[in-house]
Protein backbone atom coordinates (compact mmCIF):
# COMPACT_ATOMS: atom_id res chain seq x y z
CA UNK A 1 0.00 0.00 0.00
CA UNK A 2 1.43 3.50 -0.90
CA UNK A 3 1.89 5.60 1.85
CA UNK A 4 -0.50 8.73 1.39
CA UNK A 5 1.42 11.79 3.92
CA UNK A 6 -1.27 14.88 4.85
CA UNK A 7 -1.32 18.18 7.28
CA UNK A 8 -3.42 17.96 10.56
CA UNK A 9 -4.02 20.82 12.88
CA UNK A 10 -1.96 19.95 16.30
CA UNK A 11 -3.21 21.64 19.32
CA UNK A 12 -0.19 23.91 20.76
CA UNK A 13 2.44 23.37 17.28
CA UNK A 14 0.12 24.24 14.06
CA UNK A 15 0.40 21.78 12.18
CA UNK A 16 1.78 18.65 11.83
CA UNK A 17 2.71 15.91 9.38
CA UNK A 18 0.26 12.30 9.42
CA UNK A 19 0.66 9.22 7.37
CA UNK A 20 -2.59 7.69 6.26
CA UNK A 21 -0.69 3.97 6.40
CA UNK A 22 1.61 2.51 9.02
CA UNK A 23 5.37 2.82 8.59
CA UNK A 24 7.71 0.26 10.01
CA UNK A 25 10.95 0.73 11.38
CA UNK A 26 13.94 2.05 9.32
CA UNK A 27 11.20 2.63 6.52
CA UNK A 28 11.80 6.09 3.98
CA UNK A 29 9.30 8.01 4.67
CA UNK A 30 10.05 10.84 2.00
CA UNK A 31 12.71 12.06 0.00
CA UNK A 32 12.17 15.89 -0.14
CA UNK A 33 14.23 18.22 -3.25
CA UNK A 34 16.17 21.46 -1.09
CA UNK A 35 16.22 24.55 -2.10
CA UNK A 36 19.63 26.05 -1.12
CA UNK A 37 19.27 29.72 0.33
CA UNK A 38 23.14 31.04 -0.13
CA UNK A 39 24.82 33.07 2.45
CA UNK A 40 24.27 36.71 1.58
CA UNK A 41 20.40 35.63 1.40
CA UNK A 42 20.64 34.52 5.17
CA UNK A 43 20.00 37.93 6.89
CA UNK A 44 17.07 38.55 4.64
CA UNK A 45 15.26 34.97 4.94
CA UNK A 46 16.13 35.57 8.93
CA UNK A 47 13.49 38.64 9.04
CA UNK A 48 10.83 36.49 7.78
CA UNK A 49 8.42 33.64 8.81
CA UNK A 50 10.11 31.17 6.02
CA UNK A 51 13.36 31.10 8.57
CA UNK A 52 11.10 28.96 10.88
CA UNK A 53 10.81 26.04 7.96
CA UNK A 54 14.28 26.06 6.97
CA UNK A 55 17.04 23.79 7.70
CA UNK A 56 20.74 25.04 7.92
CA UNK A 57 22.38 23.58 4.17
CA UNK A 58 26.13 24.07 5.74
CA UNK A 59 26.11 25.82 9.26
CA UNK A 60 29.99 27.21 8.80
CA UNK A 61 29.06 28.64 5.41
CA UNK A 62 25.75 30.16 6.96
CA UNK A 63 23.74 28.57 4.30
CA UNK A 64 20.07 27.18 4.60
CA UNK A 65 17.87 25.25 2.76
CA UNK A 66 13.96 25.48 2.49
CA UNK A 67 12.73 21.68 2.02
CA UNK A 68 10.47 20.77 -0.52
CA UNK A 69 7.23 18.31 0.06
CA UNK A 70 6.30 18.25 3.86
CA UNK A 71 10.08 18.37 4.56
CA UNK A 72 10.01 21.80 6.22
CA UNK A 73 6.32 21.06 7.81
CA UNK A 74 7.22 18.07 10.41
CA UNK A 75 7.62 19.01 13.92
CA UNK A 76 9.79 18.86 16.65
CA UNK A 77 10.37 16.05 18.91
CA UNK A 78 13.09 15.45 22.05
CA UNK A 79 12.26 11.91 21.37
CA UNK A 80 11.48 11.35 17.63
CA UNK A 81 9.69 8.87 15.73
CA UNK A 82 11.25 9.94 12.69
CA UNK A 83 14.59 10.85 12.05
CA UNK A 84 16.17 13.45 8.89
CA UNK A 85 19.55 13.26 6.73
CA UNK A 86 20.91 15.71 4.61
CA UNK A 87 22.14 14.75 1.73
CA UNK A 88 24.22 17.93 0.39
CA UNK A 89 25.77 16.27 -2.74
CA UNK A 90 21.95 15.53 -4.19
CA UNK A 91 20.07 18.23 -2.25
CA UNK A 92 17.55 16.44 -1.06
CA UNK A 93 16.81 15.88 2.66
CA UNK A 94 15.55 12.04 3.38
CA UNK A 95 13.36 11.27 5.81
CA UNK A 96 12.80 7.56 7.21
CA UNK A 97 10.96 5.61 10.28
CA UNK A 98 13.06 5.61 13.79
CA UNK A 99 10.52 3.70 14.94
CA UNK A 100 7.36 2.04 14.29
CA UNK A 101 4.83 4.56 13.38
CA UNK A 102 1.08 3.73 13.36
CA UNK A 103 -1.39 5.41 10.97
CA UNK A 104 -2.32 8.40 11.68
CA UNK A 105 0.28 9.49 14.18
CA UNK A 106 2.35 12.54 14.06
CA UNK A 107 5.65 11.73 12.49
CA UNK A 108 7.97 14.04 14.21
CA UNK A 109 11.86 14.88 13.68
CA UNK A 110 14.39 16.18 16.38
CA UNK A 111 15.21 20.07 14.95
CA UNK A 112 19.03 19.61 16.64
CA UNK A 113 18.77 16.53 14.19
CA UNK A 114 20.13 14.15 16.78
CA UNK A 115 17.62 11.49 18.65
CA UNK A 116 17.43 12.77 22.39
CA UNK A 117 19.01 16.34 21.78
CA UNK A 118 17.28 18.71 23.89
CA UNK A 119 17.02 21.75 21.00
CA UNK A 120 15.21 24.49 23.33
CA UNK A 121 17.42 27.15 21.92
CA UNK A 122 15.34 26.83 18.53
CA UNK A 123 11.88 27.73 20.31
CA UNK A 124 13.88 30.40 22.86
CA UNK A 125 15.30 32.04 19.48
CA UNK A 126 11.26 32.12 18.15
CA UNK A 127 9.49 32.49 22.10
CA UNK A 128 8.03 29.64 21.16
CA UNK A 129 6.91 27.20 24.28
CA UNK A 130 7.48 23.49 22.68
CA UNK A 131 4.46 21.24 23.96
Amino acid sequence: MKKKLYLKAVKGKGRGVFCTTNIAEGETIEVCPVIVIPAEDFTALNATALMDYSFYFDKEANTLSLTMGFGSMYNHKQYPNAVYILDREKKQMLFTAHEEIKAHTEICINYGGEYGKDYAKWFVDREIVPV
